[in-house]
């Protein structure tokens, strides 16, 4: 082949290459990377917390709810850890470490703060959410929380509706 042709031929490579790499961190704003942050925080928080409602909860409900969050947050976890790759960002490792509200009582009391937590958890999480929804800059990030917020709303209310 002609220099010149393989000069063209390794430009249009190198350049195919460069548009086929997942989006770079650095494109998103620090609002959007803040919130794929925390929102993994809290969605590994929230699949800890329904493990210990599991083991620890007494009433059919808190079982229930706990069950729901195991399933439903593990499912977000796994899209928001593919949205972060395909954005580049690096999302915090798992860290179980659960409040000493929870981990200290047993039976009605502990329902009780388990009930107390979930709703003030996903109180503030429904306002994280919205806000990315409606004012984050990625679409991409915007759609995910936007689609994730009818599940924390159903949280919400499930968590209302617990024995407080």
């Amino acid at each position: 082949m002609l220099p010149r042709a393989m000069s063209l031929l390794s430009t249009g490579v190198g350049a195919l290459l460069l548009m086929a790499q997942p989006g770079s961190a650095q494109t998103l704003s620090a609002q959007d990377r803040m919130f794929m942050e925390n929102a993994a925080k809290g969605g590994m928080m929230e699949v800890h917390m329904g493990h210990l409602g599991l083991e620890r909860g007494s009433s059919d409900g808190v079982k229930s709810f706990s069950k729901r969050l195991i399933d439903d947050h593990t499912k977000g976890n796994q899209e928001l850890q593919g949205l972060a790759k395909q954005k580049g960002v690096t999302l915090p490792a798992d860290n179980a470490a659960m409040p000493a509200a929870l981990t200290t009582k047993t039976g009605k009391d502990f329902d009780q703060a388990f009930a107390k937590m979930g709703v003030e958890d996903h109180e503030k999480d429904i306002k994280e959410f919205e806000k990315e929804a409606n004012s984050g800059s990625d679409p991409d990030v915007k759609s995910w929380a936007g689609k994730t917020l009818p599940a924390l709303k159903a949280h919400l209310d499930a968590a209302k509706a617990l024995p407080q």
